[in-house]
């Protein structure tokens, strides 16, 4: 028989043993293939090379899926060959070479890898098709894509995992080499010793991640201790702060914890807490790193996908507020200004619902106090009367906005970069202007707002009619505002009316720019759920490898506990106390770390994000709670053996 013959006996005789491997290295095929061939894709090429942004991201992307696919092939292969070692010290006392055993290795990783090859390819290309319309979905283009089987695709997956086998062959012929006959029998007994704590160092953890938590949550003042330190240094102490508080608390809070629960007898005692205390000792020793590790980048991940998902979720209410109106140009001529309306006004598909011209002035002002930014000293405030702002917001059928009703002495300043200022919204309060006019009118601000119902314009006064028929001034620009019906769907007609209107005209399209910030946030959204879903999956089956190692090494200690009497009930019930604490270390930690640095960058951007964060914590809640009812159950049969 040969080693190729052997390799494919093992193989087969010992799938079950396999399997954890040989899954795993089908899931990271499968997903980078799926990857690779969406960038692949007509229907994605065709939206993705508009930008040579979002090419570049999917590039970037790639790149760092395939080094993470990497890394998690490494880790299932360590953890695979590690569980083999006495196998191969078996092969070594029958007489087999190590430069044999080597290859025997690769034959076996090598089928392996081609089977994993054709199922991930194969599981890849049907999923692929779901995927380009979810991706097309996000991006607000619709459609369901076209089935597309792509060669190129499949020539990179196959030169990607060549390499990657290679290297996990190498690695495999390193264990060989390295490792003595006796150590190859006796790796499954060798343990890392119960971690010592240090009470000083535990008080530190909680003090250093609380303080990072402290400062993340400052409010955006100036008198803020993050404000003083500067956004810069503030970041990173934030940073080095949670990180190395993270490592400090798994290395030696939990340990200090434990062993004070330990002291406590009534806690200790009471039915199997001893067993599940003891136990955890040796756990938090020998995943400490790791938890810390996955805890950390968890956070990372979840701040990311939180982030995306957020500016993604608010696209839809944030092009409304900058964009307020369909359409919007400065009247340069007649003959254009009525060209445009005319191609609305035929519009079938998206029928224009109305109308407005509006005649902007200027006019300077003074003020006992410091002028606000918005306040141009070379030309003055941009004003109009009350009623053309009321006409404004009926026609773009704005709800949410006041209309304003004015005395002669009263203003309504529309300032948006004021606002994001504390200093500067306490100084326009009730602040007083004297408008520089025929009759010197003195008026008060009542109110300040964010939304202006002219997209090119930031800055607005509001003044009554009164006020605004009195102001001597020559009318300095027209604006065109133009609503239609489904908006969303105008592309067609604002590339039309693009090509009738001069390049002055400084046209604003809501429908053109709702298309290219739905397909920027789409796609960074797509590429972020894609690449965090495979991380947390990864992450729970690193997780999953590290127990099912425990799992082996500790099935003479179950064995001893069945002899004194305790049921699989019990045993699997101790199990399940050890696995939870591993499985919630990260849980816990990830989502606390993510939700303050989510809460601190809600503050810096002013927007809710609630809603997206809810929902990628709750898909990664769900899917550590799968991963630890799979570990508990594998766990338990593997000490127990399967329930029959």
């Amino acid at each position: 028989m040969t080693l190729f013959d052997l390799a494919k006996k093992n193989i087969k005789h010992n799938f079950v043993h396999y399997f954890l491997y040989f899954a795993s290295m089908s899931f990271s095929i499968m997903i980078y293939y799926t990857f690779v061939s969406l960038a692949k894709d007509p229907a994605v090429v065709a939206r993705i090379d508009k930008s040579a942004k979002l090419s570049a991201v999917f590039n970037a992307s790639s790149i760092v899926l395939i080094i993470f696919v990497a890394i998690f092939i490494l880790y299932s292969n360590h953890f695979f060959t590690r569980k083999r070692k006495k196998e191969i010290g078996l092969y070594s006392l029958l007489g087999l070479r190590k430069k044999e055993i080597g290859r025997m290795l690769f034959y076996e990783n090598f089928l392996m890898g081609v089977v994993a090859l054709v199922i991930g390819i194969g599981l890849g290309t049907l999923l692929s098709k779901l995927f380009v319309t979810i991706l097309l979905q996000v991006m607000n283009f619709g459609g369901v894509s076209n089935f597309v089987f792509s060669m190129d695709a499949v020539i990179n997956t196959v030169i990607i995992f060549i390499i990657i086998t290679l290297i996990t062959s190498v690695s495999g012929y390193r264990i060989i080499y390295s490792t003595t006959l006796l150590d190859l029998f006796h790796s499954e007994s060798k343990r890392e010793k119960t971690p010592k704590n240090n009470p000083i160092l535990a008080i530190l953890s909680v003090i250093l991640i609380g303080g990072g938590y402290f400062l993340a949550l400052q409010p955006l003042n100036e008198t803020s201790l993050l404000a003083k330190m500067g956004p810069g240094p503030g970041m990173l102490t934030i940073l080095f702060s949670v990180i190395i508080g993270t490592a400090l608390l798994l290395s030696n809070f939990l340990p200090f914890l434990l062993n004070q629960i330990r002291k406590n007898k009534r806690i200790f005692y009471k039915g199997t807490n001893i067993i599940s205390n003891s136990q955890l000792a040796f756990r938090i020793g020998s995943n400490a790193r790791t938890l810390a590790i996955i805890a950390i980048l968890s956070a990372t991940t979840l701040t990311a996908i939180g982030a995306i998902g957020s500016i993604y979720y608010n696209v839809n209410k944030e092009s409304a507020n900058s964009f307020p109106s369909t359409f919007e140009y400065t009247v340069v001529d007649q003959k254009s200004n009525q060209e445009a309306l005319k191609l609305a006004e035929t519009s079938t598909k998206t029928p224009m619902t109305g109308h407005q011209e509006t005649a902007l002035n200027h006019i300077k002002a003074t003020s006992d106090r410091e002028m606000p930014m918005e306040y141009d000293p070379e030309s003055g405030f941009t004003f109009i009367s009350q009623t053309a702002y009321n006409k404004l917001l009926a026609l773009q059928n704005n709800t949410e906005a006041t209309k304003a009703d004015l005395n002669n002495d009263e203003a309504i300043l529309i300032a948006p970069g004021s606002l994001f200022d504390e200093k500067t919204t306490k100084m326009l309060e009730n602040q007083n202007f004297i408008l520089e006019n025929s009759t010197k009118q003195k008026i008060t601000l009542t109110e300040t707002i964010k939304s202006s119902p002219i997209a090119s314009l930031y800055a607005l006064l509001i003044i009554s009619d009164d006020v605004a028929k009195t102001i001597s001034t020559q009318k300095t620009q027209t604006i065109q505002s133009i609503m239609v019906d489904n908006p969303k769907d105008a592309i067609p007609l604002s590339e039309q009316i693009d090509k009738a209107l001069p390049e002055n005209a400084n046209f604003i399209s809501y429908p053109t720019n709702y298309e290219n910030a739905m397909s920027i946030s789409g796609v960074l959204l797509f590429i972020g759920m894609f690449i965090g879903l495979v991380f947390l999956a990864a992450t729970g089956s690193i997780i999953y490898f590290k127990q099912l190692t425990e799992a082996y090494n500790d099935v003479a200690t179950y064995d001893i506990l069945k002899k004194i009497g305790l049921d699989r009930k019990e045993i699997r019930k101790t199990i399940a106390k050890q696995v939870l604490v591993i499985f919630l270390i990260p849980l816990v930690l990830g989502i606390a770390h993510s939700s303050v640095a989510l809460s601190m960058l809600s503050n810096m951007l002013q927007m809710d994000l609630t809603l997206p964060v809810l929902i990628s914590t709750g898909i990664y809640t769900a899917m550590f709670i799968i991963y630890y009812f799979l570990t508990v159950n594998t766990y338990t049969n593997i000490v127990m053996g399967k329930k029959k």
